[in-house]
C-alpha cells in the first residue's frame, strides 16, 4: 500500500510546475517581434506580396531592393579594400543597372497597379542586370573532372 506522503509529494511537484509554467507559455507568443525578424503569417511562412498591388507600392518595394543591393555592395568592397578606380566603376555600372530597372518598374506601373506576371517580368530584368557568377548551376561541376562523362 502507497503511503499517503509518497503519493502527494509527485503531484505537488507536477502540480508547481504546472503553474510556474502556464504563465511563462501565455506570453511567450505576445509583443514585438525582435529586431530584423520578417514578417509572417500564421503559418510562419514569409508573407507575400498579395497581386495585383498598387503602383506607388511596388515601386517604393524596388526602391528597397535597390538600396538594400547597393548597402551590400558597398559593405563587400570596403571588405575587400578594393582601390577607389575599381568602386567608381563598380558604383557605376550598379547606377546603369539601377536606372534601367526602375524603368522597367515605371514601365510596368503606368496603368496603376502592378500584376504578378508585370513584376515577375521586372524580376526577370534584375536578375539579368546582376554581373556575371550567380547563376546557380554555371561553373559548378561538383567534383567530376573535366572530360569526364556522367
Amino acid at each position: 500500500m502507497m503511503h499517503v506522503p509518497s503519493f502527494f509529494r509527485p503531484l505537488a511537484v507536477a502540480l508547481c510546475l504546472a503553474f510556474a509554467a502556464a504563465p511563462t507559455v501565455a506570453f511567450a507568443g505576445e509583443g514585438h517581434a525582435p529586431a530584423g525578424a520578417k514578417a509572417k503569417d500564421e503559418a510562419g511562412k514569409k508573407k507575400r506580396v498579395a497581386f495585383p498591388i498598387p503602383a506607388d507600392q511596388f515601386t517604393k518595394h524596388v526602391e528597397k531592393r535597390i538600396e538594400k543591393a547597393r548597402g551590400r555592395m558597398e559593405s563587400h568592397m570596403k571588405e575587400k579594400n578594393l582601390p577607389e578606380a575599381d568602386r567608381a566603376a563598380r558604383r557605376k555600372a550598379f547606377d546603369a543597372s539601377a536606372t534601367e530597372l526602375r524603368a522597367a518598374a515605371k514601365r510596368v506601373a503606368q496603368d496603376g497597379t502592378v500584376t504578378k506576371e508585370e513584376a515577375k517580368e521586372v524580376r526577370k530584368i534584375a536578375k539579368s542586370l546582376k554581373p556575371g557568377g550567380h547563376d546557380k548551376k554555371k561553373g559548378r561541376d561538383h567534383g567530376k573532372k573535366p572530360g569526364k562523362a556522367a
